[in-house]
């Protein structure tokens, strides 16, 4: 399974910019529901991909395009943590044709944000900050279908925590702590969210390296719970479709040790809690990079590298430089 290394990462997960007294209650539901929802889309390194220092693109006037990233979108990219911690293993069956895969993966999302009041931005704003802790498991099925084609039914458990910490900067925004403390700011929640998942690849070797084409559907629905007030129950739900096309070309042998070329087209689909925190219900992304095999622990690490990803479309809209790890 591939996992891009992720430090100091970036994506706008719930931004309230401002919530009006009379509307927190309302926003409550939401809130944990969103956080959960989107957390499990940002930890799946196949849906999304992260790097260790973000840039805009049109800032080097290259492109004139507002969907490859702005200095808001950029800023909001720096407001945000991503981390993983994934690892998989395949055990095969009496049969030839089928496997079973088994992975885990410890993922944390940090989010801080500054927050105003709609009538006052002259007051110092509010300083918001936001964790998801995502404990994940998974079986999934392989029927190798053919030498090229194989399919992959799986289900995914998360097992997740959420919380707020919220400081009240203002006379005025504190008059407001009452209605809101324990409601929409300063909680905690829990849930457990079911991921079934298919998968279908089709992966072509050839002397130059290979090519591979993957379509994977990710349904999940789950239930918050533990809450302190009965309207933060909610029901984190959605799906993410992910289409895309890689290539590893061979540049040379280094006995046995092969650099390769590297990249990577995908487009992602979303329906449900993701696409308010994504802003979008589709986006595409784009990576390129150099990949080695290192001279120790082959038998652990197939490659590690360097290379660029471009998100197109997404609130995360904008490059990034990327390590990768067993890609």
């Amino acid at each position: 399974m591939a996992s891009p290394i992720t430090t100091n990462l970036a994506v706008t997960v719930l931004l309230l910019s401002s919530i009006p007294a009379a509307m927190a209650a309302k926003k409550a539901p939401s809130r944990a529901q969103e956080s959960f929802s989107t957390a499990i889309v940002l930890t799946d390194s196949d849906a999304i991909t992260f790097g260790i220092q973000d840039f805009n693109p049109n800032s080097f006037h290259l492109f004139e395009d507002g969907d490859m990233g702005d200095d808001a979108s950029l800023d909001l990219r720096n407001r945000v943590s991503v981390t993983t911690l994934p690892y998989s293993w395949v055990v095969d069956s009496p049969s030839p044709y089928f496997q079973h895969e088994f992975a885990v993966r410890g993922g944390y999302v940090y989010f801080e944000n500054e927050i105003s009041l709609d009538d006052r931005p002259d007051l110092p704003p509010d300083n918001d900050e936001n964790e998801v802790f995502d404990a994940f498991f998974q079986y999934r099925l392989i029927w190798n279908i053919t030498d090229t084609w194989n399919i992959k039914y799986g289900l995914g458990n998360h097992l997740m925590y959420f919380k707020n910490d919220h400081s009240y900067n203002s006379a005025e925004s504190q008059t407001l702590q009452p209605q809101l403390d324990g409601y929409v700011y300063n909680v905690s929640s829990r849930a457990y969210v079911a991921e079934p998942n298919i998968e279908l690849n089709y992966e072509l070797y050839r002397k130059w390296g290979y090519w591979k084409y993957t379509s994977s559907f990710n349904y999940f629905y789950g239930k918050v719970w533990d809450q302190n007030r009965e309207y933060e129950f909610g029901n984190p739900k959605g799906w993410y479709m992910v289409n895309g096309l890689k290539a590893n070309y061979n540049l040379v042998n280094w006995s046995g040790y092969i650099p390769s070329a590297y990249t990577s087209f995908k487009r992602i689909d979303l329906s449900g809690d993701p696409v308010n925190s994504l802003g979008t219900d589709n986006y595409y992304e784009l990576s390129i990079g150099l990949l080695l095999t290192p001279p120790i622990l082959r038998d652990y690490v197939d490659n590690v590298g360097i290379g660029i990803n471009m998100n197109y479309g997404s609130a995360l809209k904008g490059g990034s430089l990327v390590l990768f790890f067993n890609e």
